[in-house]
């Protein structure tokens, strides 16, 4: 048999392709087990909440928006609690990624038996619940017989009401908050650093570049990657804080410091409001939650370190 140039690359392309997918009918069985999970357990109920939403509790009519037009007209603390979120949550999100890179540089320069102690030393509160670190803080916060409320009345000073004034009580809130969430941040950034190539920094002392120089253009695009994961983390988990609000202020005083999903556990607990309305404000905090992932991913766009 003769074969043409012709023949020869359809040859060629039939082994191409035999090779590409050979795997794939494995793949798939592989990922069946978890398709099927997540189908059950996330999809479908993601659904059957969706409809839920526009229906009656009881009745099961369907009500079109009333569920979300109650949220936001009927009861305006879910909007206001909504935009107390979205302040503590750019307050925490600034003061972690600040100083969480400022301790991981420190971190990098401890190349030492003391920075592998510390590296535990600050991921141990990570582990703590934020009810365990409300309880904590408490004893740090309260006006009765807190730390700093003792030291205030040593000093014949008054005491402090954190957890009673409208300004202090976001404090009380941000502070266990960020110390809960500092070791975690601290590794992410510090795992960060220590993957930027070394030939960078070695070519800008070439070029002669001092420290700021080389923290500006070669350190922080090159953390790119790792503050677009740590925003989505934490817009992810500070939008739906409860623990801490709960335990520390119980969203007073006034709701100043009342969350959403604060907001929607009091509200379920209330045989007075809907119950369909809990289910479209949980729909409406997922929602605002990937609108805002959506835009950190177009805002920040991710590239290799390579490509920086």
């Amino acid at each position: 048999m003769i074969y043409t140039e012709d023949k020869f690359q359809l040859v060629d392309k039939k082994r191409h392709n035999r090779y590409k997918y050979r795997g794939q009918t494995t793949a798939y069985l592989m990922l069946l087990p978890a398709f099927v999970l997540l189908s059950i357990f996330v999809i479908l109920p993601l659904i059957l909440a969706i409809i839920r939403s526009f229906q009656d509790y009881n009745t099961k009519a369907f009500v079109g928006f009333s569920n979300y037009v109650y949220l936001f007209e009927m009861d305006t603390l879910f909007y206001k609690s909504f935009l107390t979120a979205l302040l503590m949550t750019t307050i925490i999100s600034v003061i972690l990624l600040v100083i969480s890179f400022g301790f991981a540089l420190v971190l990098k320069a401890m190349d030492n038996k003391f920075g592998k102690l510390v590296k535990v030393l600050i991921y141990v509160p990570f582990f703590i619940s934020g009810i365990i670190a409300s309880v904590i803080f408490n004893l740090i916060f309260n006006y009765g017989g807190g730390l700093i409320s003792s030291i205030c009345v040593l000093l014949d000073k008054d005491p402090i009401s954190f957890t009673n004034d409208t300004t202090l009580a976001y404090i009380s809130i941000i502070v266990p908050t960020i110390w809960l969430g500092f070791g975690y941040n601290t590794l992410v950034m510090y795992a960060g650093l220590i993957n930027i190539p070394e030939d960078y920094y070695q070519a800008a002392n070439v070029d002669g570049a001092n420290w700021f120089q080389k923290l500006w253009f070669i350190t922080i695009p090159n953390m790119r990657n790792y503050i677009v994961l740590l925003v989505i983390n934490m817009v992810t988990g500070y939008m739906q804080m409860m623990e801490i609000p709960m335990m520390m202020t119980g969203g007073g005083p006034l709701n100043t410091t009342l969350t959403p999903v604060l907001y929607l556990f009091n509200s379920f607990r209330d045989p007075s409001r809907p119950d369909n309305v809990t289910i479209a404000g949980a729909i409406l905090i997922m929602i605002f939650i990937m609108a805002v992932n959506i835009f950190v991913f177009k805002t920040i766009k991710t590239r290799r370190s390579e490509d920086v």
